[in-house]
Parts: C-alpha cells; sequence; structure tokens
C-alpha cells in the first residue's frame, strides 16, 4: 500500500470496525474506523488510528460473515508496506513553462492566442472520421481544431496532456491532465473535468498521498476514473548490480471515486513485476530512480479485470481486478503469449482492448538513448488466442507516411467508423488510416513540442464567454470588423451591429463564419460596434460586448 495508511475493502457493506482485525508485523494490532467508498463503489475504507511502519507485512482479518472481494469468507490478506525515497520522488530538471510553439497563428479578436499553426498535407478524404482533432501541445494548451486545421478551441498557458472527450454523469465533457513536465518521462498534477461550456467542473487527485501522472485519465461509466502516479521506493539492488537501499520507481494505477475523491482501487508494479523483466539499462546516476516499468496507460478489459501497459518491460499485462494478480502477459520476457510475426513491440503506448475483442497498442520501438528495434513507429492492431495463448497481426501495422520513428508519447485510437487514427508522439504528426492502410488524413503542428496523444471526437462547445470582436479604422468611412468565439462549434454566421453609441447598436451585414477569425470590411459612420454569433438557423447564440473603433473587447476586458 505504500505510502496509504488505510485499507480498502471492496465489496464490503458493513461499517462495524469490529469485523475487520488489522496487525502490523512491526507496528501491532490497529483499531481505526471504517467509512463508506463512495456512491459509484460497493466497499469501505478502514482508516487506522495509528500509522504502519515501513517494511512492514500487514494483515487483514475478516469476520466470517462477511464478503470481501477476492478474499474467501472468514479469510484474511497481506500487503507490504513500503520505504520512500524522500529526495528523488522527481528528476531534478524541471522543463520551464515557456512556449515551444515554432509557427504560431495571431488574431486580432484574441491577441491572448498564440497557438501553434496546423499544417494539413492530405485534406480529409471520403470516408474520413467525423469530429473533431483534440490534442494539448504541453506546455502550449490543450488545443481543439477542424478537418483544415483551423483552430476551434485553445485555453492558453497551460502544461497540459491527454486532452480529449469523455462522458461524466452522461454528458460530454473535456478532460486532461495538468502539471509541471520534467525530463524523466512521469510528472506529478492534476487531472481536469470541464463542461461544455469550458468550465471546470472538477478536480480530480490521486489518491493514497501519491501525485497524479500524466499518462492515464480514464474516466468509467460509474463515476469513477483510472489515473497512474509514481513513487520513488527503496528497494534491494544488489542482485543487479545496484545498492542495498537503491531507488527504484514504484509504477501505480489507482481507480478513484471522482465524487468522494476516495480510492477504490490501486495496483503497484513492485510486488506483481520482478525488476528482471526490465528491458533497459540499469542507471549509471546514483541520484537516478530506476524506473523499471513505467506505466503508461490503464483501460478495463470487457470482463471488467485491467489491462495495463509497462513502456520499459515492452509487455502489457491483464491485471484480475479482485486480487490485483497478473492474468497474463503479452510480450517482454515473459509472455504468456506466443506472439506472430511482426507482433513484438518494445516502449510501447496506450494499449487498449477493442469491442471487436483485437488489442491495439501504439509500437514506439524506440527511446532516447537506445537503438531502435524496429526502423519506424507503428499502430498495431493485435488478435489475440487467450485459449491457445497466440499473438496475431489483426491488420497490417499502420507506418506513417514520413515513415516516423517516435521515441517517447503516442497512441492509436479506433474511431466509430472502423478507421484508426495514429498521433505520433514525440513526433509532431497525426495520421487517419482506412482498416486496409489507407491514408485518409495525414498533418503536422509547428511545435518544438509533442502531443502525448491525439484524438478525433464529436463535440459541442457553447462557451459560456462572450463572443470577441476587434475593429481597426481602415480610412474613407471604412472599418475593419474581426470576430471570433473561442470554443464555439455551432456559429455559422456572424452579424456585425453598429450605431451611434453603445445602447443604439442595428444590424449592419451578415457574414459566414470563415475559420476560427472571420474579417470583414464595411463601410459606416457608426462610433460604436458589436458582433452576434448566429447558428446554421440564424437562431443568435451570443453577443459581443460593444467597442468603439480601433478597439477590442474579449474574456480580459475591452482595451
Amino acid at each position: 500500500r505504500g505510502q496509504s495508511d488505510h485499507a480498502n475493502l471492496v465489496g464490503m457493506d458493513s461499517e462495524d470496525p469490529a469485523q475487520v482485525t488489522v496487525t502490523g508485523s512491526k507496528s501491532g494490532d490497529h483499531e481505526g474506523q471504517l467509512k463508506p467508498l463512495g456512491p459509484s463503489t460497493e466497499g469501505v475504507t478502514f482508516t487506522p488510528d495509528k500509522p504502519f511502519k515501513a517494511q512492514e507485512t500487514v494483515t487483514v482479518s475478516i469476520d466470517g460473515d462477511v464478503d470481501i472481494a477476492g478474499v474467501d469468507p472468514g479469510g484474511e490478506y497481506r500487503f507490504k508496506t513500503a520505504s520512500f525515497r524522500t529526495d528523488a520522488a522527481l528528476p531534478p530538471k524541471v522543463l520551464p513553462p515557456e512556449s515551444r510553439i515554432i509557427k504560431h497563428e495571431t488574431f486580432h479578436s484574441r491577441p491572448d492566442l498564440e497557438p501553434p499553426v496546423v499544417d494539413i498535407k492530405k485534406p480529409a478524404a471520403s470516408g474520413s472520421g467525423d469530429g473533431l482533432m483534440f490534442m494539448s501541445p504541453k506546455v502550449d494548451g490543450p488545443m481543439i481544431f477542424d478537418d483544415d486545421g483551423a483552430l476551434v478551441y485553445y485555453k492558453p498557458s497551460t502544461e497540459a496532456a491527454d486532452f480529449r472527450t469523455q462522458t461524466y454523469n452522461g454528458q460530454p465533457v473535456l478532460t486532461w491532465w495538468e502539471g509541471p513536465f520534467n525530463a524523466g518521462g512521469y510528472t506529478e498534477g492534476t487531472n481536469i473535468i470541464a463542461n461544455d461550456k469550458y468550465e471546470e467542473i472538477s478536480r480530480v487527485l490521486a489518491g493514497n498521498g501519491y501525485q497524479a501522472d500524466l499518462h492515464e485519465f480514464k474516466l468509467t461509466d460509474h463515476g469513477s476514473a483510472y489515473l497512474t502516479a509514481y513513487k520513488t521506493v527503496l528497494v534491494d539492488l544488489t542482485p543487479w548490480g545496484g545498492p542495498k537501499r537503491g531507488a527504484v520507481l514504484d509504477s501505480i494505477a489507482q481507480e478513484v471515486d471522482i465524487a468522494s475523491g476516495k480510492v477504490v482501487w490501486e495496483w503497484h508494479s513492485l510486488g506483481n513485476v520482478g525488476l528482471g523483466e526490465t528491458e533497459i539499462p540499469f542507471p549509471t546516476s546514483p541520484t537516478e530512480a530506476f524506473d523499471y516499468f513505467h506505466i503508461n496507460s490503464i483501460n478495463e478489459d470487457k470482463d471488467g479485470n485491467i489491462i495495463i501497459s509497462g513502456r520499459n518491460t515492452f509487455s502489457v499485462l491483464k491485471v484480475d481486478k479482485s486480487t490485483g494478480k497478473t492474468i497474463w502477459k503479452l510480450g517482454g520476457k515473459k509472455s504468456d503469449f506466443e506472439m506472430g510475426k511482426g507482433t513484438n513491440f518494445s516502449y510501447q503506448h496506450d494499449a487498449l482492448r477493442q469491442d471487436d475483442g483485437t488489442l491495439t497498442v501504439f509500437d514506439n520501438a524506440s527511446t532516447y538513448g537506445q537503438e531502435p528495434t524496429y526502423p519506424t513507429s507503428r499502430g498495431l492492431v493485435l488478435d489475440l488466442d487467450e485459449e491457445n495463448m497466440t499473438a496475431e497481426l489483426a491488420l497490417k501495422p499502420f507506418i506513417s507516411p514520413q515513415k516516423l520513428l517516435a521515441p517517447s508519447q503516442g497512441n492509436l485510437q479506433k474511431l466509430p467508423n472502423g478507421n484508426y487514427l495514429v498521433g505520433w508522439g514525440a513526433q509532431p504528426w497525426f495520421t487517419e488510416y482506412t482498416p486496409e492502410g489507407k491514408v485518409l488524413y495525414n498533418g503536422t503542428y509547428y511545435a518544438r513540442n509533442s502531443s502525448y496523444r491525439v484524438y478525433r471526437d464529436p463535440w459541442t462547445g457553447i462557451p459560456s464567454d462572450d463572443p470577441a470582436i476587434a475593429t481597426e479604422d481602415g480610412g474613407d468611412n471604412k472599418v475593419r470588423v474581426w470576430m471570433s468565439w473561442n470554443g464555439s462549434t455551432e456559429t455559422a454566421s456572424w452579424r456585425i451591429l453598429a450605431g451611434p453609441d453603445e445602447d443604439n447598436l442595428k444590424p449592419v451585414t451578415t457574414v459566414d463564419k470563415d475559420g476560427f477569425e472571420t474579417g470583414k470590411t464595411i463601410r459606416s459612420h457608426a462610433r460604436f460596434f458589436a458582433v452576434e454569433a448566429l447558428d446554421a438557423n440564424g437562431k443568435s447564440l451570443g453577443q459581443s460586448q460593444p467597442v468603439s473603433i480601433g478597439q477590442q473587447a474579449g474574456p480580459e476586458g475591452t482595451t
């Protein structure tokens, strides 16, 4: 349980602490309180009145009349507490939060927005998937754009990752991770949920004293979320030529009840995956923690058990959710599957079981400072025969038209129409394919930093703030008007209003929306102007603040 000072008893519906006996091998018997886990999960949390000690075995005994998931009636289970290294929680080199955009856009009506330019190399062909494109070029913020590369929404100055749409309480939402990036490939931050007005409705933290890592934030249909965390633990590394008390990164998977913030399920790589299964060299620096597993995705399988990817073991695990035990390993040194031709992967990301039973995974085939295991990174779709324990290619691997090799990050998304979208991780590209491998859509974005994942999803955004406007004197009774509404997906046209004062504005003309920002030159003797966003039926969606010639108005006020 590591840093946790409590035990979760999933499936238990009693809140009588007398039915639970908790004994530490060093700290002795523990009295405590039982409290419900939360509305989305049956079970209770036992919080002891005194903390456990490091490096002790804790035995939890259950009254014979009480059922606990994964424990026989009247049985018991054990876990071992860890000893943490406090001076090596994260690598010391934290990436500074300045912009890494190489080529950016600018807008008269929103001068505060400078997103990276998206360059579509192959326009979306017939048969491409529906929806908008979602990415988060790291320190430059979450971003939505359309098939033409035109900006739809941008949240600047936020160090973000894993930006996408999900469903929470039956409603579509936006989710992402935010926090400082560092040079070690793992992070400590916060997971965000926002509604269709782009308003934050929840912050989801890791529990049990850990910090949320960027690699996964997956909502469930029962009010919880899976997330990742890392913690530096002291482990005997003498079998690998290391110190007696060496620093090892423990990869942690958690399921957290969103409403209560309580941890309802937790898994650790240490104790479940041996250090000898790693495929990476032992670190030479005494201050560097050994990231032997490197968790980077968590997903529920169709049977409710958990699929976990370990980048540095070249393996994907299926974990029994009730017991935490490994059901099987795919790939790596201890694969339970016979790997067919072309199915081996390395340094992989985004392992996900699909509804048709296939397993999709992004095969990086490379990392920094090591020889690649394949000439290019690939999107893999695998058929798993769990009776005969064989793995075969279900489809021909997806390879970038640019033959990209991504040393980190990346994802493979199966779209509702059967196509596949690949985000090329450390390489700032994205590509959509038919199942047969035909490229339907391909583009890049001009940022030094990559986007951890790229998604295509349907989305309807209705911003809570007003549209933005900017005006400029064009001479000879001409006025140039620019208009935009960050995040609005329903605006189809703009109505320009003008008048002698702020309270007497009348329609002058209507112009079709043209990308993120629409510009129009009008002839007018008016002193004040505003713009009104209209949907496809001409219904008003929102109106800007009025401005005089030479002014700009947006969420930050009028300048």
